[in-house]
């Protein structure tokens, strides 16, 4: 995505994600991510967004292709990739990042 919204993605989200995630302590973000390779950001959604989120992966329609990891050589699991429209939350927090 080049910065512009596919046009069913709602933005009314961006400004208070915008602002959660200002709130984040950036430097604390990137030790973590130079270590640990990754970092958790634990207050930009609530337990229940973040089970709403989750509650999407079993509807396979809402998503354009699954990635088997050890089909590829990457381990185990899987992952998918969401199809347009995006989630509101997903879409927000692509434009707010």
């Amino acid at each position: 995505m080049t910065g512009a919204l596919h046009p069913r993605m709602s933005i009314t989200f961006v400004p208070a994600m915008a602002e959660r995630l200002a709130a984040l302590d950036w430097q604390c973000i990137a030790v973590s991510l130079d270590v640990d390779g990754y970092a958790v950001m634990s207050s930009v959604l609530s337990p229940e967004g973040c089970e709403s989120l989750a509650a999407t992966y079993a509807a396979d329609e809402r998503f354009r292709s699954r990635i088997v990891m050890a089909r590829h050589g990457f381990g185990r699991g899987e992952y998918k990739y969401f199809a347009h429209p995006l989630p509101d939350v997903v879409a927000s927090l692509r434009c707010a990042l």
